[in-house]
């Protein structure tokens, strides 16, 4: 990893004082505009962090980890979560933890703000659409390590040379379309997901791919966000069509609870009447009725290796993809017109 930038740096870059930079990057009326200015762009050009942590001034590392995670209203990033901090504290590190709300210019806002007060080290589950533009404060042009060790964890980003851990949304897609076929059902719709993150894509990518493997058309699609709230709407519009779908594969689990309480209101029952099956198996996935089947997502081996790989810095920027697994439970069964 490329060092910390510091005042000397950027001193020694244009042949003035560690003071001279240090009072133009205050913007002190005694040094010149163009003194200001030529500090400035060093600064940026250099990958320079002003610490506004007094404390750490004289320091070069520090025992805080700043985990910025892209929302919180989906439960799925908290069990994320749990597992980074348990591995952190086992090591006496702690977390400052910011939340981007699928944002990209709050994501900056809290990336700064972290560098700032000198954090150690970055866990990232960035937001939707995020480039490596996007990510300027860690990665300033021209550089090929971040300012401070940066590891990213369950959506990966494309063209950003850090360590990403993430799950093998592939093939999780591809177990849940499989699951189903294998129990003879044609008429299955895709609900949710959207194509703005490497996980969507790919999730629904290996489940086209399970379909055309059967010689079968492509899976129907009904894109929207990942609530409840829409799983429940699109259950009520699907099971009220003329031929309704006979199985659902949902983006999430957080979507499946939806969609399985929608067809509860209704009088259907989920593994009966028609089956769903989420991904993520979230911890209420097993304690719901009826239980949920779904895709389990390896969340604490992502989230210990994310923690793990900032601890040891060693900065290679591979994706290293973690297994899913099926879980069958209550929420899928044969096709409602099989014999039985």
């Amino acid at each position: 990893m490329n060092k910390r930038v510091t005042l000397r740096d950027i001193a020694e870059e244009l042949g003035i004082t560690v003071a001279t930079a240090s009072l133009a990057l205050r913007g002190n009326s005694r040094i010149s505009a163009d003194t200001r200015l030529r500090v400035e762009q060093a600064a940026v050009r250099l990958g320079y962090i002003y610490n506004r942590a007094a404390a750490n001034l004289r320091r070069t590392s520090s025992n805080l980890v700043a985990v910025c995670l892209s929302d919180l209203s989906n439960p799925v990033f908290n069990e994320f979560l749990v597992h980074i901090e348990d591995e952190l504290r086992q090591h006496d590190l702690q977390v400052f933890l910011g939340i981007a709300r699928e944002d990209i210019t709050l994501q900056g806002r809290i990336l700064q703000t972290a560098l700032e007060q000198g954090i150690g080290g970055i866990v990232l589950l960035p937001v939707r659409g995020t480039t490596r533009a996007d990510l300027g404060c860690l990665l300033p042009p021209g550089r090929t390590a971040p300012i401070v060790p940066t590891v990213i964890m369950s959506r990966a980003l494309e063209d950003v040379p850090l360590p990403q851990f993430v799950n093998d949304d592939k093939r999780a897609g591809e177990l849940a379309a499989q699951a189903l076929l294998d129990r003879g059902h044609r008429r299955i719709v895709w609900v949710g997901g959207g194509q703005e993150t490497w996980t969507a894509r790919n999730r629904l990518a290996g489940a086209q791919s399970a379909f055309a493997r059967e010689g079968l058309p492509p899976v129907e699609c009904l894109h929207g966000p990942t609530s409840r709230q829409f799983g429940h709407d699109i259950a009520r519009t699907l099971m009220t069509r003329e031929t309704p779908p006979e199985a659902v594969i949902c983006f999430s689990d957080l979507i499946a609870f939806g969609f399985s309480a929608g067809c509860l209101e209704k009088g259907l029952r989920p593994g009966r009447d028609v089956s769903i099956i989420g991904c993520d198996d979230m911890e209420e996935a097993g304690l719901t009725w009826p239980r949920l089947t779904t895709i389990a997502v390896d969340k604490a081996g992502i989230g210990r290796s994310a923690a793990q790989a900032l601890m040891q810095a060693k900065g290679e920027s591979e994706r290293v993809l973690l297994a899913p697994r099926l879980v069958l439970r209550d929420t899928v069964g044969p096709p409602v017109n099989s014999a039985t």
